[in-house]
């Protein structure tokens, strides 16, 4: 991810792969889902947002949880599910770098 200092809700979207309209909803049953806005009322995610809305994806589209059981696992165990996501999140970028370097290798 580039080191920015803050991200339009339309990006971060794209680079989830989620609607906006989904972000949103998440933003009104999540308290801690919370970014700071304009004073025009344009979102500004931080990547701590972000990570925070890749977790809430994570328990919600992976696991399958309803979004009461994402709000107790949340409050239950923040910490073991953020170092999954993580986990999950480096483990992704690590293939694709060797995809990459196996292409390479191919020309």
């Amino acid at each position: 991810m580039a080191k920015r200092l803050f991200f339009r809700i339309k990006e971060v979207a794209q680079l989830l792969g989620e609607e906006p309209s989904t972000i949103r909803y998440w933003e009104t049953v999540f308290p801690h889902l919370v970014p700071s806005t304009t004073p025009n009322g344009v979102r500004q995610y931080t990547e701590r947002d972000i990570q925070n809305i890749e977790t809430i994806r994570y328990l919600l589209r992976v696991k399958k949880l309803t979004i009461e059981g994402a709000k107790s696992e949340l409050a239950t165990r923040r910490s073991q599910v953020e170092l999954r996501v993580d986990t999950i999140t480096r483990l992704k970028y690590i293939h694709s770098q060797l995809t990459d370097l196996r292409e390479s290798l191919k020309e």
